[in-house]
């Protein structure tokens, strides 16, 4: 009796003794997943017959840039060897560049000097001086290929010129007294600023060599030559006693690539694309 009551409690002591180790001990926490899993753009997708599928992953949009060639035209406005054919009392030799910035826009400028001698019974002029022309241009030639160079363009132009010019002798002559009175003028520095509205195009006829025309509308600004004595012809601008002039030009130029450009179109395509959607509705 004694002996079968002892093995009870030695079994009964074993179990909860195995129950408090086991208590002691925590079990492990379950692994989390630390992948990256991707969003879905919409979970709540349903199929026809009532089940839950997972919808495509929308990818991220990109830029959509293209590289093209950027370089400076450098030419020689040949209209100016024109002008002294038929005014041979004048010579102007004109250089013009661009640079292209954008898909669109485009850096000008142009550099020039001027020579004007002129020589008859009742005077004598000389004068000589440079100008400048800086200004942008827009391209307004849709181009299918990003590489074309051909342009239809139109422009703002701001220019300055610096003159040098005298009249060694005149003699101004009296019809009733019959009387002629000399004199001279020393030389007379004087400055012009103006602007331009320009209009024109750019044709390559043979690789990297272009021909080129525009039409251009000057409006004298201001200019500091001494009242009733004008210079005959300011340098880049055209006569003195004016203050507007209008203006052809004729162009020779040679294309020297000298860079690269990125373009981002995304902006423009999104616009386009806007653009085409609203038609459509």
């Amino acid at each position: 009796m004694i002996r079968t009551f002892l093995c009870s409690l030695s079994i009964s002591l074993a179990g909860l003794f195995s129950q408090a180790v086991q208590a002691q001990v925590k079990p492990a926490p379950a692994v989390r997943d630390t992948s990256i899993k991707p969003i879905l753009t919409d979970t709540s997708a349903l199929r026809k017959d009532g089940k839950q599928t997972t919808p495509a992953l929308t990818p991220p949009q990109k830029d959509s840039i293209y590289v093209t060639g950027g370089g400076l035209r450098l030419g020689v406005d040949i209209s100016r060897f024109i002008i002294h054919f038929f005014q041979p009392y004048r010579t102007d030799i004109a250089i013009q560049g661009d640079i292209r910035l954008t898909r669109k826009l485009y850096a000008a400028a142009e550099v020039g000097y001027n020579r004007t001698s002129h020589s008859d019974t009742s005077y004598t002029y000389k004068g000589n001086g440079q100008y400048a022309i800086i200004g942008i241009d827009y391209d307004f030639l849709k181009k299918k290929d990003p590489n074309e160079k051909n342009m239809v363009y139109g422009g703002l132009r701001y220019g300055f010129a610096r003159n040098t010019y005298e009249v060694p002798a005149y003699n101004i002559r009296n019809g009733y007294w019959d009387t002629e009175q000399p004199g001279s003028v020393p030389k007379t520095n004087m400055t012009a600023h103006w602007i331009e509205l320009t209009f024109g195009m750019r044709v390559e006829a043979l690789p990297n060599f272009f021909l080129g025309w525009a039409v251009r509308e000057k409006i004298l600004l201001s200019k500091n030559s001494p009242d009733g004595l004008s210079p005959i012809v300011i340098p880049g601008f055209g006569s003195g006693s004016k203050n507007s002039q209008f203006d052809m030009t004729y162009t020779l130029s040679y294309y020297l690539p000298l860079y690269k450009l990125r373009i981002n179109e995304t902006k423009r395509m999104e616009k386009q694309k806007r653009k085409e959607e609203k038609k459509n509705r």
